[in-house]
């Protein structure tokens, strides 16, 4: 068996067994936990049906918590009465005493994703003002690189940050009432690591430990945030959304990149949901055998047909904020841009085999 199961795409897009796993239902299934698997790698390779698996890992007395599943750990799925169970052999019980694993435990999601859950990529516009700068260096360079020393407007305390460049505003359209005013996010783009080496009179001397591009004046700095392994699985999303573009404002969206949504934790988006990204249908206008597509110049009076809309990809929100979301597009069969629609995936028979 191939050491990465499925690819972040096909493992929340596709419902596809394994063949090696094809078994009948009062046979089971075993699988020895591999490097680089993530739990819905092995669920997908379990389940025809890769949606139920949180509930399956949950309900399982063996499994108490499955972000603690190690490289080594035998997994078998066995069927009662239709339904699937798990058990679980940890690779530790077997060990030597004392014997710890030398690797880390499986995350629930793929590690490409591990940048961006540990950035903070979007804040309030109204927050910017708050944000230290990048003053510049003494030698009055434009660009600055690892180990250049520089100087920041602010005196800081904390040692560690983060330098970002203010890419992009995202606004998203105000509720209908009058007083409403739209919410309006910037995108952050991390371009450097640095540490406060000194502070003195509202300043501070910043030497860059690791750079992404060059650093600038005027890029503002947020706190190195702690590395935490994320704590969320891939799941349906239970609302529509609209993509309002991408992260740094490219016109088009691939594969791997980010997009922000109109929606987030105030609507009930959260990290790990998963949503199919969809093209509006063309619309047709008049009678049999005078039937054209719409123009920009067309009255909206006339009559008008509308097709289905089209899929044209999946995206995964990997972090929510309180009105809106960034996600990650897991796939995508045209360029994606500003304006598509997301909507929640289609839904699937549970525990299909």
């Amino acid at each position: 068996m191939t050491r990465k199961l499925f690819n972040l795409a096909a493992a929340g897009l596709l419902a596809i067994a394994l063949p090696g796993l094809a078994a009948g239902p009062a046979e089971s299934q075993r699988y020895v936990v591999e490097r680089g698997d993530t739990l819905w790698d092995i669920a997908a390779a379990f389940f025809d049906n890769p949606w139920q698996w949180p509930e399956v890992w949950y309900a399982n007395p063996a499994i108490k918590d499955p972000n603690l599943i190690y490289p080594g750990d035998v997994l078998t799925l066995t069927w009662q009465a239709g339904k699937p169970t798990v058990s679980y052999k940890p690779r530790r019980a077997i060990a030597a005493k004392g014997d710890t694993p030398n690797t880390p435990a499986l995350s629930s999601v793929d590690p490409m994703l591990l940048p961006y859950l540990q950035q903070d990529m979007l804040v309030e516009k109204a927050r910017l003002v708050a944000l230290p700068r990048v003053l510049g260096s003494t030698d009055g360079r434009q660009y600055l690189s690892v180990h250049d020393t520089l100087y920041v407007d602010a005196s800081l305390s904390v040692k560690d940050w983060q330098v970002f460049r203010v890419e992009k505003t995202f606004l998203r359209p105000a509720p209908s009432e009058a007083s409403a005013e739209p919410t309006a996010m910037v995108s952050l783009k991390h371009v450097a690591d640095g540490r406060i080496r000194a502070r003195s009179e509202g300043r501070s001397v910043m030497t860059l430990t690791r750079v992404v591009q060059e650093v600038r004046p005027n890029d503002v700095l947020l706190p190195l945030p702690e590395n935490t392994h994320p704590r969320f699985w891939p799941q349906a999303a239970q609302t529509d959304a609209t993509l309002l573009g991408h992260l740094y404002g490219s016109e088009y969206v691939a594969n791997g990149q980010l997009v922000v949504l109109d929606k987030g934790a105030n609507d009930g988006v959260t990290a790990g949901q998963m949503f199919t990204v969809t093209e509006a249908g063309a619309n047709v206008l008049n009678g049999p055998g005078e039937y054209r597509y719409q123009n920009a110049s067309d009255s909206a009076a006339q009559p008008m047909t509308a097709l289905p809309d089209v899929t044209v990809g999946q995206t995964m929100v990997v972090r929510a904020y309180p009105w809106v979301s960034l996600a990650v597009i897991t796939q995508a069969r045209q360029p994606i841009k500003a304006g598509m629609h997301a909507v929640p995936p289609s839904p699937q028979l549970a525990y299909a085999r």
